[in-house]
C-alpha cells in the first residue's frame, strides 16, 4: 500500500510504454493506426500456392478472389471430389489447419481472408 491507503499499481503505473496493456501499444495496436487497411495479396497467394501442393495437380484447381469489402475478401476453390477430399482432410483438419495459418498471416496486414472449398 502506497502513502494514500491504496494498492500499489503492479505494473508501475506507465501505461503509455509498450508491452504494458493496450493504452499505450504494441505490436497488436498497428493495425489500428492510421485507419487504413494493405491491400496486399500475400496471404491470398499463399493459400493457392498451399492448396496447389496439397492437391499434386494444379491444373485441375480453379481459383475465384472475390473482396467481401475493405479488409476483407474469400478465396474460392473448385475442383473434382476426389481432390476435395485431399483438400480437407480427415475430419477437416487439413484445411482448419490451412485456415489458422491464412488467417494468421493476413492479420499481419489488418485482413481478414476466407477460404471457401467446394
Amino acid at each position: 500500500m502506497d502513502e494514500k491507503r491504496r494498492p500499489a499499481k503492479r505494473d508501475g503505473g506507465k501505461f503509455n510504454q509498450k508491452g504494458r496493456g493496450r493504452p499505450g501499444g504494441g505490436y497488436n495496436n498497428r493495425r489500428f493506426q492510421g485507419g487504413e487497411v494493405s491491400t496486399s495479396t500475400a496471404a491470398e497467394d499463399l493459400a493457392e500456392y498451399i492448396l496447389k501442393i496439397l492437391a499434386r495437380d494444379a491444373d485441375s484447381l480453379q481459383f475465384e478472389r472475390q473482396t467481401l469489402y475493405p479488409g476483407r475478401c474469400r478465396v474460392s476453390v473448385t475442383c473434382e471430389p476426389s481432390i476435395t477430399g485431399r483438400l480437407i482432410g480427415k475430419d477437416g483438419k487439413t484445411i482448419s489447419a490451412l485456415r489458422s495459418l491464412i488467417r494468421a498471416a493476413a492479420s499481419r496486414h489488418g485482413k481478414r481472408v476466407d477460404i471457401e472449398v467446394s
